[in-house]
């Protein structure tokens, strides 16, 4: 309204860092609050905050402070589910956070191409952050430029403070696994629309299943590979070297509650391009993780691969894969360690399987698991 048209942003002064938000010891006594009064099982504690923790902390509004902050909504949210179904709630993400795509779908997708604030959001999820001013005001009108994109996802809530560039920009990064998967939300249906491509979840749902409990992967990568090089036929563009094959594959893996999808997972050995860690919330019966080193040969023309650069390539993917593999440091939760050391049967540390796969820009090359 006119009379508006005075006002002071204070979402990054320190004075109110915390004032909406909830610390971890809050988080804590709220939880134990619930278990004295019987709404929460005392041995479900760890678990819940293992949840919450994954799932609703690492908010920072001011630079300045040191306090990472849990989102209040989504942590009544799951204490919420959990008193109403009396147990840890399967799907922790509440619908009201999760802001309609239908309303940013016009920033990043332009007649039905991508644009450049798409890009921004590639970068995000495949590097975890990204650095930009921030932009306190900006006109509706002017969301269409990457800064001030940047700037609106901040203030969603779907980036929040890391820290500052020796420049002055402002690190943001993804704070949580919920965040993540809305963004990975986004880039689905967008991929979607731009290319018209209808993936079948019931399939991809399915062979979940079957890699977690069964150790039977090839179908599902072959599924999606088939649906990528469909769309790179008729779009030569949408192959963006290595990181195109990985972001087109982290899309839909990330589809699954199965698995916590870790893309460029730090390792003391390097970094592992794709790492799915079990997500022992969901379930303790999943019996396989699985590590997967992605490398892409560029080509010239209308060569084909050779089988003398083939092996090379095959011969540094084992290398690598095998030095991420021996490197990972596997981790079950307190929640679970406690639990497996009980002899609970519903505890299965997982077997960690290894992936190699070796694309071009006309085929899949080679995909094999390194025993």
């Amino acid at each position: 309204t006119s009379g508006m048209n005075i006002g002071d942003n204070i979402s990054t002064l320190e004075i109110f860092d915390s004032m909406v938000g909830l610390k971890e010891d809050e988080v804590e006594e709220l939880v134990n609050y619930y278990i004295s009064e019987g709404g929460i099982r005392k041995k479900d504690k760890d678990t819940i905050l293992d949840l919450l923790k994954e799932t609703t902390n690492n908010y920072l509004f001011s630079r300045k402070s040191k306090d990472r902050l849990f989102n209040t909504d989504m942590v009544l949210y799951i204490i919420n589910k959990y008193l109403q179904d009396g147990d840890i709630p399967e799907d922790p993400i509440d619908p009201n956070i999760r802001t309609d795509y239908g309303k940013l779908r016009y920033l990043i997708v332009e007649s039905k191409k991508v644009n450049g604030n798409f890009n921004v959001l590639q970068e995000i999820v495949d590097k975890n952050e990204i650095a930009s001013t921030l932009i306190d005001s900006f006109a509706m009108e002017e969301i269409i430029d990457e800064t001030k994109f940047t700037s609106l996802l901040y203030y969603l809530g779907l980036l929040t403070i890391k820290g500052k560039t020796p420049g002055n920009r402002y690190i943001f990064t993804i704070p949580n696994l919920t965040v993540s998967t809305i963004l990975w939300e986004y880039i689905r249906k967008a991929i979607g629309e731009v290319f018209d491509l209808r993936v079948n979840i019931r399939l991809i749902e399915n062979q979940f299943e079957e890699m977690a409990f069964k150790g039977e992967w090839r179908k599902l990568f072959e599924y999606l590979f088939e649906e990528f090089y469909g769309i790179i036929k008729s779009n030569r563009d949408f192959i963006w070297r290595e990181e195109g094959v990985a972001m087109f594959l982290l899309t839909y893996l990330t589809l699954s509650n199965l698995y916590i999808v870790e893309h460029e997972y730090e390792t003391s050995a390097g970094y592992a391009d794709i790492y799915l860690r079990k997500n022992w919330i969901t379930t303790g019966l999943t019996k396989y993780e699985y590590v997967v080193e992605l490398k892409h040969i560029k080509l010239e023309g209308s060569k084909e691969v050779s089988q003398e650069k083939l092996k090379k390539v095959r011969e540094e993917a084992i290398e690598q894969v095998n030095r991420y593999a021996n490197s990972i440091e596997r981790i079950i939760p307190g929640f679970a360690e406690e639990k497996r050391k009980s002899g609970d049967p519903s505890i299965v540390v997982p077997e960690l399987k290894k992936i190699i796969i070796i694309t071009s820009s006309r085929k899949l090359e080679l995909m094999e698991e390194i025993k």
